[in-house]
């Protein structure tokens, strides 16, 4: 499989316009809904935000979170003082395939707002890790979303996979 529209993701597509755009809606979507319509204490976000903002040039940044959605992810990144109108600051994030780049429209959006497309499943040998280490190598901030979801009881002897697949 070749890379999903990955003319789209570069910066100096259409002189960043795009991006620009999609960034923005989204960080004004989050900060709606972070500031106006939720609830949340966020733990440790000045720290958070002297690494996205302060760290040496060419040092990557790797975020991992859990969420229960998929506005999850965007959503988050609207809280007080999150970059969420800078372009060069906005993370890179893996996002499901099946969910994300289900048709071109899809594709094209998501790729400008600086989303990596992942198969579910596909291991971490499928050609878009490739990108994801490229962008890491470059010195961005990549963002990834496991989807776990609390159980009282887990027998010990379920994977992450099953846990993931909501199987156990």
């Amino acid at each position: 499989m070749s890379r999903t529209m990955e003319w789209a993701a570069r910066a100096e597509h259409l002189r960043g316009i795009p991006r620009k755009l999609v960034i923005a809606a989204v960080g004004g979507f989050a900060k709606t809904v972070s500031s106006f319509l939720n609830t949340a204490d966020v733990h440790n976000g000045d720290t958070l935000l002297r690494l996205v903002r302060s760290r040496p040039h060419r040092v990557p940044l790797i975020t991992v979170s859990n969420h229960m959605s998929t506005l999850d992810d965007p959503v988050m990144w609207g809280f007080k003082g999150f970059p969420i109108f800078d372009t060069n600051l906005a993370r890179w994030v893996l996002a499901a395939e099946d969910i994300c780049f289900r048709n071109a429209l899809y594709s094209y959006i998501f790729r400008v707002g600086k989303c990596i497309p992942i198969t579910r499943g596909g291991g971490i040998y499928q050609e878009h890790m490739n990108e994801a280490l490229e962008r890491l190598n470059d010195g961005e901030w990549v963002s990834l979303s496991a989807y776990f979801s609390r159980r009282k009881s887990v027998s010990r002897r379920c994977t992450y996979k099953a846990i993931e697949m909501g199987n156990c």
